[in-house]
């Protein structure tokens, strides 16, 4: 559980930071965020924060060297993944994005309260 938490938490580590920039965002959110630099800020801040928690919540599962180089390689598919897939299906891409902290945190605490 804690395992599919950490990469969710990569997942939505790379939609953070891939929506930094608001022209990648669908559905017309681009135009009220364009003037902004503080999303900009808050998204980056965010993405490493989560990316943090990638790692952090993989390290709960093994420890060592799996605990950093697992998150980094499930950050890099989860880019791959949503840089081919958000120009095709860009509902499910953010849709998931949104449902990752939901997700997220209910893994964890069954993952906690299991193993």
């Amino acid at each position: 559980m804690v395992e599919t938490a950490s990469v969710l938490s990569a997942y939505l580590a790379f939609a953070l930071l891939h929506g930094a920039r608001p022209e990648r965002l669908p559905f017309g959110v681009a135009a009220r965020l364009r003037a902004r630099r503080e999303w900009r800020a808050s998204a980056r801040a965010l993405a490493v924060a989560f990316f943090s928690l990638s790692v952090w919540l993989w390290s709960r599962a093994e420890a060592g060297a799996a605990a950093l180089l697992v998150p980094f390689a499930a950050l890099l598919c989860s880019a791959s993944a949503f840089v081919l897939l958000a120009p095709v299906w860009p509902r499910a891409v953010w849709g998931l994005a949104l449902l990752c902290p939901l997700a997220i945190a209910a893994l964890s605490l069954l993952g906690a309260r299991h193993g």
